[in-house]
């Protein structure tokens, strides 16, 4: 399996500082760029995990999905 483009840790993150964070990474990935992982934590609530899943709109997202096995992670998968 190929690895990410990137790695964006937001847990901890306020949701207008992680959906700025996340969309300035997509913005600057590269076309070939496959996939970006963000952890975004569970422990705390749904909001970030909510933000990422459903809340972000870029014409550069394919789809969302859960990390197997860790809910505090998602990969959005990029066209």
């Amino acid at each position: 399996m190929k690895k990410p483009y990137k790695i964006i840790d937001v847990h901890g993150f306020t949701p207008e500082r992680a959906k700025r964070q996340i969309e300035f990474e997509l913005k600057r990935a590269p076309q070939n760029a496959e996939k970006i992982l963000v952890i975004h934590g569970h422990n705390r609530g749904t909001v970030l995990r909510d933000l990422v899943r459903s809340g972000l709109d870029s014409p550069r997202i394919r789809e969302v999905m859960p990390c197997f096995g860790n809910d505090g992670e998602s990969t959005i998968y990029l066209n």
